[in-house]
């Protein structure tokens, strides 16, 4: 005697509802058969805990649970919201976007020969290392790291540069730093860096969790050419930390010198493109530290060459992409911080720069750096009872041909207290843990 009620039927405000899919608990199940019971043998029927029927009602409302739980999760796996595992496998199979697969991590051990007393090494995030044999398998450190004749060796945390089981590596692999990459960007002198893994870098072959891949296929557009629709794309090209399309005929553009001079009353605002005549628009692209540029800049995957092989997929006919790279503009602090007695200021000083770099890094093209996060950033970390005179600094900009109304160009600058540091559009913010514009300075109470 089961409760062979379909589930699919919401008389009983069970099952498929308006709001949704509504579990029929046990204690309802239970209650069900007892009263067709009954119904069935009479009103004085024994269904006392200790009688026969009693037991078999019990263990058939068990299995009508779990079949109710089964049609709730059969349910809720038609949507991307709510679908997990295989089924969102599936939905994301419809959508055309696949589970992708990690990076694989690790940690590798960089020991410098020939440093002279003075000197100082300093291989900055992103620095790339590669395997020593082909093909090679590259891969990028997550920080930055200095190395001194005192202090000879650090061991740095590495990402690899492809997805998936090929950047996996073997512990004690032959490593080096990538050549191109480091004539362009390091200058050693006459010392040397040698590179060596203790451990495995693994963790390529994991998938990503049921969150990220949600929120990815939630993003995806539903049309081939929007703005929304290729910004979507080219994020997902490796070494993209940001991107922003300019789009004259998709949007109002105000910093264009014509904005505000036309008579609305005479002249039309805009006009359409003509079908099959050339349109332009550009694409501001930020990269994240290390990625190269130019195919020339390092022998891991370019991100220009990436990006224009997205676009051009993606384009409609006659539309031509121009694709910039932002202009990164280097963030410093200047404040002084009251310590609680007991604490170790070295210690609070490298939490504060890891949370500002971990805030900075958050921020999109344009988005300005506000000195009241900072000042909350820092006041939450542990020992600090003040932070004064918190001043914002500002890097000169590096140059990438792109001028959209607001890149400033030039020496540092230091703002007054209270100060947002604003950007452009096309600008966006770094902070480097070993800047020189970083100056903090510990007081007691």
């Amino acid at each position: 005697m089961t409760d062979l009620t379909p589930p699919v039927t919401s008389a009983d405000g069970y099952g498929v509802t308006p709001d949704g899919f509504v579990l029929k608990g046990i204690d309802r199940i239970i209650a069900d058969q007892q009263a067709r019971a009954r119904a069935m043998f009479g009103s004085d029927v024994d269904l006392t805990s200790g009688s026969a029927l009693r037991k078999v009602l019990d263990a058939a409302a068990v299995q009508v649970h779990e079949l109710w739980r089964a049609l709730e999760n059969q349910y809720y796996a038609n949507f991307l919201t709510t679908a997990q595992g295989d089924s969102l496998d599936l939905l994301g199979a419809d959508l055309g976007q696949a589970r992708q697969p990690l990076w694989a991590t690790g940690e590798v051990t960089l020991t410098g020969s020939g440093i002279r007393p003075a000197r100082v090494l300093v291989l900055p995030e992103g620095t790339v290392v590669r395997t020593t044999p082909a093909p090679h398998t590259s891969l990028r450190t997550t920080a930055a790291t200095t190395l001194t004749a005192d202090a000879p060796s650090a061991t740095v945390g590495v990402r690899a540069v492809d997805r998936g089981p090929g950047g996996n590596l073997a512990a004690g692999q032959a490593l080096e730093l990538e050549p191109a990459w480091a004539r362009l960007h390091l200058n050693f002198d006459s010392a040397t860096v040698q590179v060596a893994n203790r451990a495995p870098i693994s963790g390529g072959d994991l998938l990503e969790t049921d969150d990220v891949y949600r929120a990815r296929l939630l993003g995806v557009p539903r049309t081939l050419w929007t703005q929304d629709a290729v910004l979507a794309r080219i994020l997902e090209v490796p070494g993209v930390r940001d991107t922003a399309v300019f789009d004259p005929l998709g949007g109002v553009d105000a910093s264009r010198g014509v904005f505000n001079t036309y008579l609305f009353g005479q002249h039309a605002f805009t006009t359409g493109r003509r079908t099959g005549s050339p349109y332009f628009f550009d694409i501001v692209v930020a990269v994240e530290p290390g990625w190269p540029w130019r195919q020339d800049e390092g022998d891991i995957p370019a991100v220009y060459d990436k990006v224009l092989d997205v676009v051009r997929q993606w384009r409609p006919v006659s539309v031509f992409p121009d694709i910039r790279q932002a202009n990164q503009v280097d963030v410093g602090i200047r404040a002084t911080l009251v310590v609680q007695p007991g604490h170790d200021p070295n210690a609070i000083r490298g939490a504060i720069l890891s949370a500002v770099h971990a805030g900075v890094d958050r921020l999109r093209l344009g988005r300005a750096v506000l000195h009241s996060d900072l000042v909350l950033t820092v006041r939450s970390i542990a020992g600090v009872v003040d932070v004064q005179n918190l001043r914002l600094r500002r890097g000169a900009p590096l140059f990438a041909e792109v001028g959209f109304g607001g890149a400033v160009f030039g020496g540092a600058v230091e703002l007054s207290v209270g100060e947002n540091l604003t950007l452009a559009a096309d600008e966006i913010a770094y902070f480097d843990l070993d800047s020189p514009l970083i100056d903090l300075q510990v007081a007691s109470p």
